[in-house]
């Protein structure tokens, strides 16, 4: 039998055990954790969108602090660790810096790169595939994808949304990479060099949040009317690859705020979970059919570690 996992959530005061208790011995305490990722044998987070700790052999350690913005982060095949800034930036953490990568910075399609309001466009999301290829969701400018250890970038752009709110990887499937936008669910069979715009029978396009199952090829998704959830949030599940998709069973009608980026958790085999109105928690243990809650109590929740 399978050991099961351990999930800390990441919370406006500090990281949670599911009963809502801080996990003890952090040298951030109460601070803000807007999101993490699980390495190997390591796991790193964002503090209050300047500092990064990270948590290796049992001990914490801050790996840099900057004077930027921060929105993302992911350890890499290679075991480094990567992280996406504000103004569409990316950078290794090494030796308590922050080191620009030359190749992100000169992608031909930056100049495209824009947001609906007119400020800079941020890194938004991070994924990693099996296969070692690092993708980076731009918001607003589509995707970049580097097959060789973040030494050179291209874009991913052929069919897809331009406004990605995440990007995701199939959890064994190297080929396999898929997107929330702004205008639906869109899926790449072939490394993201293609996107095709998969959702038959869905009420709502606008999306945020999407996962997939490790042992199932059983996909999530959020939607909402708008940016602002309207009244109009809900969760899909789809069984073949986001063709058609049934709204999940269990929770709220009305939800208020958008299920927003990260906030859809695969915990193990059919364990998930997910954030509704960033301080209520709920979770599946049926590939996401029926949904329970675990809890309405939290401070804000953005995301969670799955160790």
């Amino acid at each position: 039998m399978n050991e099961r996992k351990i999930v800390w959530l990441l919370s406006a005061e500090g990281i949670l055990d599911q009963s809502g208790k801080l996990i003890p011995d952090t040298p951030f305490g109460e601070s803000s954790i807007i999101v993490g990722d699980v390495g190997q044998d390591c796991l790193a987070v964002i503090v209050d969108n300047h500092d990064v700790w990270t948590f290796v052999s049992q001990t914490w350690q801050q790996a840099t602090s900057a004077n930027i913005a921060l929105n993302c982060l992911c350890w890499t095949a290679g075991n480094r660790l990567l992280v996406g800034t504000e103004s569409a930036r990316l950078a290794w953490i090494a030796n308590g810096d922050l080191h620009f990568i030359d190749g992100f910075d000169s992608i031909a399609e930056r100049k495209f790169w824009k947001t609906p309001w007119g400020g800079p466009p941020d890194v938004r999301s991070l994924a990693v595939s099996t296969d070692g290829t690092i993708y980076a969701n731009i918001h607003v400018g589509w995707i970049a994808h580097s097959r060789d250890e973040g030494g050179t970038w291209q874009a991913s752009r052929e069919g897809l949304e331009m406004d990605v709110h995440q990007v995701a990887t199939h959890p064994s499937s190297p080929n396999e990479v898929f997107a929330a936008t702004a205008n639906g669910f869109y899926l790449s069979g072939d490394y993201g060099q293609t996107f095709t715009r998969q959702g038959n029978g869905m009420s709502y396009y606008y999306q945020r949040a999407c996962a997939c199952f490790a042992d199932q090829d059983i996909y999530l998704v959020s939607t909402s009317r708008g940016p602002h959830g309207q009244a109009g949030a809900l969760l899909y599940r789809s069984g073949n690859a986001g063709r058609d998709w049934v709204l999940a069973k269990g929770l709220p009608k009305n939800i208020d705020k958008n299920i927003d980026t990260f906030q859809i958790i695969i915990v193990d085999g059919a364990h998930a979970l997910v954030i509704i109105e960033d301080t209520i928690l709920y979770e599946t243990r049926d590939w996401g059919v029926i949904w329970n809650k675990v809890g309405d109590n939290y401070p804000r929740l953005f995301g969670a570690l799955v160790l």
